[in-house]
């Protein structure tokens, strides 16, 4: 084992250290106690909220109440453990390693909002039928799901949409793209481990 394959293991051991305590600050935010205020939470925010803070600034990552940034913190984070133990291993990294790594992270983040907005679909028409729709939790998930829908059938049409269908239409749209994209990144991803 040479010098450089020793500071790839040793890079890629303090990254997934540094991911762990990214993962434990992100479960402290849920907590409103005593807790967050304690030495060793703000020894912790000390250490990784500067990290998160890069991604925080990204507009585009918060919709709503919703904010993605710790969701796209935690995935470059993990292209970069999956970099430097690829190179640990193999004592080599080509460019079409780098294109693999970054189609597979940049996927997984779209696959994953496009997951969450089906399901926020699927789950906002259900309760449409099953439960009063009063609640605020209905009306943030409506703000969310408007803007999603309006951009979507934008592409289609300029003519309004009873809400219901709109969720049926956008949820089909979405689902089929998903499904779309899974195999155009699979066939992609196989194209790339060939070079």
């Amino acid at each position: 084992m040479n010098v450089f394959t020793t500071l790839m293991n040793v890079i890629s051991a303090i990254l997934s250290v540094y991911m762990i305590l990214i993962i434990i600050r992100i479960f402290l935010t849920w907590f409103h106690s005593n807790l967050q205020s304690s030495k060793a939470v703000e020894i912790l925010k000390q250490i990784v909220d500067p990290y998160l803070n890069i991604f925080r600034r990204i507009s585009w990552l918060q919709t709503g109440r919703m904010d993605f940034s710790p969701i796209v913190a935690m995935m470059v984070l993990g292209l970069l453990v999956q970099m430097t133990s690829t190179i640990a291993q193999t004592g080599r990294f080509t460019l079409a390693m780098l294109i693999t790594y970054l189609v597979y992270a940049v996927w997984s983040f779209v696959s994953f909002i496009l997951n969450i907005l089906i399901l926020m679909m699927v789950v906002r028409l259900v309760s449409l039928f099953f439960t009063r729709t009063s609640h605020p939790f209905w009306f943030t998930m409506d703000s969310i799901l408007n803007k999603v829908m309006a951009k979507i059938l934008g592409i289609f049409t300029s003519k309004p949409m009873v809400f219901r269908n709109a969720l049926i239409v956008c949820g089909l749209i979405l689902l089929v793209l998903r499904i779309g994209l899974q195999f155009a990144v699979a066939y992609l991803m196989m194209f790339l481990n060939s070079l």
